[in-house]
């Protein structure tokens, strides 16, 4: 069997993150059923990326973090374009909400993968709902302890050693700087086999053709 390895680079509130993965995943399982579950599979991992470290705890409303960043008239049409785009792949963007700074959410992105590879894909499917879909705020303690829950993780784990103490904070930066290391300036960005790397929310298409070269 073709096992690939591949390494996601992300943030929890990175719309294109939670694009580029609805796109990713559906070309993962149509190639696979395409080859065959015992041809090919994917070792996927998520790795973390702050695009603003400087986030408050709790969060800010998101979009007045937005009119800050960008200024209004892009803020909106960021926004506009971004959920019509989602509604393409089945996101639900709301426009309202909070947005917090990310790092406790790619902790328990990080402890996750430490269990399983499923794991790690359900925290983080959660998060990107709760955040993009829901407005919750990615770094309140309690919508974390729901993505842990949502995942069969030990939520007192959670709860005490990331929400309330330091489980993998030296690790989950180390893995920030590394990918800062790595000249990786923009997420999504992904590496396949260690070596072939594609930046942003690709078309489904786009990795593909990628895997078609991948499995030869």
């Amino acid at each position: 069997m073709r096992v690939i390895p591949v390494s996601v680079t992300i943030d929890t509130v990175c719309p294109w993150c939670y694009i580029g993965k609805k796109r990713f995943d559906r070309a993962v399982e149509a190639f696979v059923r395409s080859k065959g579950a015992d041809e090919v599979s994917f070792d996927i991992t998520y790795k973390p990326f702050q695009l603003d470290s400087s986030l408050p705890k709790p969060g800010m409303k998101k979009i007045d973090h937005y009119v800050e960043k960008f200024g209004a008239g892009r803020a909106k049409q960021m926004l506009a374009h971004t959920k019509q785009l989602g509604d393409k792949e089945g996101i639900a963007f709301a426009d309202n909400g909070v947005i917090g700074n990310t790092l406790d959410s790619h902790r328990l992105i990080k402890y996750a993968g430490q269990i399983s590879h499923e794991a790690q894909n359900t925290v983080l499917v959660t998060l990107y709902r709760s955040y993009f879909e829901q407005g919750k705020d990615l770094s309140d303690p309690e919508v974390l302890v729901d993505a842990a829950r949502a995942a069969g993780l030990d939520e007192a784990v959670v709860r005490t050693q990331i929400c309330a103490g330091d489980l993998l904070l030296k690790e989950t930066l180390a893995d920030v700087r590394g990918a800062q290391r790595d000249g990786i300036q923009g997420v999504p960005n992904f590496v396949f086999d260690g070596k072939y790397q594609v930046s942003g929310a690709q078309e489904s298409e786009t990795f593909l053709r990628l895997f078609e070269k991948l499995a030869e």
